[in-house]
């Protein structure tokens, strides 16, 4: 079989998988609204594998930093499952690795847009975090030094993220930037919901939020191999 009709017929499953992600997201929502475990537990652990198998289908490159991230923050989802301190440190411990593996293929991907505009645009990541962080300071205790390595790593990616877009605007800039404001938001919900407020709408906003900041990141990484795959045709 030649490898034009390989790609037909694995790229016809793009859709229904797709959709098939949207579907289960949208019974993750319910599910967390509702606060039943049973179908928490049968969503959650497939949302990611599922993203993967998008990526895998419709990418030609397949970026093994990309999947390897993908798989920490499975993990990271696993945890999180539980309500207790103890997994939701571990998640928050997997999610951190999936951070930096993200950042690092940023870094690769775009250029320092320099000092005076990464703190500019580090800003509003860093009120958000300093505003989060006045209301939970007191029910952190030993998590604290766990939550500020996170938000250090918030507000640096968020500030890339916002200067590149600035510097570069394009599609792939855009929803770059569209995923870290997402997943920004859900990871600064879900404190405020484990160690503040615990509002029945909290958890499942916090959900959807993630999914789709996650699906934007594998369009922006996607939308970054095709270009690097027609630089190299060209030259």
């Amino acid at each position: 079989m030649k490898k034009n009709e390989v790609w037909f017929k694995k790229s016809s499953l793009l859709n229904p998988l797709i959709a098939f992600y949207f579907f289960i997201a949208f019974i993750e929502f319910i599910a967390e609204y509702n606060n039943d475990q049973f179908y928490i537990s049968l969503t959650k652990p497939v949302l990611i594998p599922i993203l993967i198998g998008i990526y895998l289908v419709s990418s030609k490159i397949r970026n093994l930093y990309y999947i390897a991230a993908l798989f920490l923050v499975w993990i990271a989802n696993l945890y999180l499952i539980s309500n207790e301190i103890s997994c939701i440190v571990m998640g928050t411990v997997f999610f951190l690795f999936y951070r930096i593996i993200i950042l690092y293929l940023i870094m690769n991907k775009i250029k320092f847009p320099g000092a005076l505009p990464m703190f500019l645009c580090s800003l509003p990541f860093a009120i958000l975090f300093i505003i989060e962080t006045i209301f939970i300071f007191n029910e952190l205790g030993y998590n604290f030094y766990l939550f500020l390595i996170q938000g250090v790593f918030m507000v640096f990616f968020g500030g890339l993220c916002l200067a590149n877009h600035f510097a570069k605007y394009n599609k792939s800039s855009a929803f770059l930037l569209t995923s870290t404001v997402l997943i920004t938001f859900s990871q600064l919900l879900f404190v405020i919901n484990v160690f503040y407020v615990n509002y029945k709408i909290l958890q499942p906003i916090t959900m959807v939020l993630f999914l789709i900041g996650q699906y934007y990141l594998y369009l922006s990484i996607l939308l970054d191999e095709s270009k690097q795959k027609r630089y190299k045709i060209i030259n």
